[in-house]
């Protein structure tokens, strides 16, 4: 037992010692223009709302036209952090598509991808310390801090049956970016779970068949497992990652039986969703775009759900679910968190919320909505975005103190962290009082 706290303390402090020196070895350097930055966002709050930080990638893209539900040109995207009141604690810019999924991994320090496009980062935002990590994916990243390794995503073009497939991997890259594992859904998925709506992209200048769109990877590397969410088949997947064997599925096409708030099974209980993660055992939070309904195609309810699944006689069902009115569908993006309160906050992200699909529309469109509701489903704060402004992703930031988000970054991690930023930290601070401003519209 003393042999392997000494051995996890040994691997711990050369991770922080390799933390601290890359922080120290790079400079403060401020990678936002030097003009003031506003963030357009209107905040409202009508009851018991949390306090707190959150980040989030802020994507600028020109005004869509037409109901038309994808595309647009992104020419400025942010990352954001903001205290709840609207108060702007940090940011970065980077032009072009960028900061898609931000975890916040140890105090005051963030992960996130970006710069450019899906790149993987360390950044301190109180000392504007950063690290660069050769290795990149999409749509998400997860960190194992006692290996040093990160689990993905990436996605391949392969040819079956004369049709270019758009498959996704789920990988695990060292800090160099170096493969250590893969698991591919060529080999375990088959094409009899496409989406009868055949579903496809521009990939690199070529039109392909986007079969899982995997969109979400929890990695529980303790235990060896991944839970991985494919956007197309409507089901998530709990995979072993020893074995590389698909242990159950939950969805359209999964071996649970699926049940409708009166009991009855039912083919699917959401569509197209993202960001399903377990919060605590046998319960998934999801964010349901309601996108490609094969019951009812012009719903047009985004919601924001949990789902329980019960391992023993293999049944799920949606155990607490918000609807939003239909003028803050979001085909696409999105996420549903619970919040350290208990209350629940969605990420109605689209960058418009007018398209052809939920017409009649109903008052002046908008971009991004974030909605924080309570147990019992009353709005207690809003965040709205003007039109063109779009939102992935959110993090709520809960580590300020030595209590870490990840319990296998203990206090040694931490102190030595601090160590290597602390000087940076308080006059980044003075710094930003006199840079930085935030605007309620």
């Amino acid at each position: 037992m003393f042999a392997s706290k000494m051995t996890k303390l040994v691997v711990l402090s050369g991770i922080a010692v390799l933390i601290m020196v890359s922080l120290v070895s790079v400079s403060a350097v401020e990678t936002v223009n030097a003009q003031e930055f506003v963030v357009p966002v209107e905040i409202q709050t009508y009851g018991d709302a949390w306090e707190g930080e959150i980040a989030f990638g802020l994507w600028n893209f020109t005004k869509l036209t037409g109901g038309n539900a994808f595309g647009g040109t992104v020419f400025n995207s942010f990352l954001v952090v903001m205290k709840t009141d609207g108060t702007l604690e940090n940011f970065r810019q980077s032009n072009g598509l960028s900061y898609w999924a931000v975890k916040n991994i140890a105090q005051d320090t963030l992960m996130f991808q970006g710069e450019p496009y899906e790149r993987f980062h360390f950044w301190n935002y109180t000392a504007n310390a950063f690290i660069d990590f050769n290795a990149s994916g999409h749509h998400g990243v997860e960190y194992n801090v006692i290996n040093n390794t990160f689990l993905t995503l990436n996605r391949y073009v392969r040819t079956v049956g004369g049709n270019n497939i758009l498959y996704d991997k789920i990988v695990e890259f060292d800090a160099n970016g170096t493969t250590l594992w893969s698991w591919d859904a060529y080999d375990h998925i088959p094409l009899s779970q496409a989406c009868d709506f055949n579903d496809t992209c521009d990939y690199f200048g070529q039109t392909v068949i986007d079969f899982t769109h995997a969109n979400y990877v929890q990695w529980d590397y303790n235990n060896s497992i991944v839970y991985l969410n494919t956007r197309h088949t409507n089901t998530f997947y709990k995979i072993n990652m020893t074995t590389g064997n698909i242990v159950w599925s939950c969805g359209e096409f999964g071996n649970f039986t699926l049940l409708d708030e009166q009991g009855n099974p039912v083919n699917s209980l959401w569509y197209h969703s993202h960001a399903s993660r377990m919060v605590e055992p046998n319960v998934f939070v999801m964010y349901d775009n309601d996108f490609h309904n094969v019951t009812n195609p012009n719903n047009c309810h985004s919601r924001m759900i949990e789902v329980t699944v019960n391992e023993q006689n293999m049944t799920a069902w949606v155990s607490w679910s918000w609807q939003a009115p239909k003028q803050y569908w979001s085909p696409y993006w999105g996420e549903h968190d619970r919040l350290p309160n208990g209350n629940h906050i969605g990420v109605f992200g689209t960058q418009i919320h007018q398209f052809t699909e939920n017409k009649p529309w109903v008052g002046n469109d908008t971009g991004a909505v974030l909605i924080e509701v309570n147990q019992t489903g009353n709005i207690v704060r809003t965040y709205t975005f003007p039109p063109g402004w779009g939102i992935y992703r959110i993090e709520e930031i809960t580590n300020h103190s030595s209590v870490p988000v990840v319990p296998e970054i203990d206090g040694t991690i931490l102190v030595l962290m601090l160590l290597a930023t602390t000087p940076l930290i308080l006059l980044r601070r003075r710094l930003l009082k006199k840079q930085t401003k935030f605007l309620h519209l």
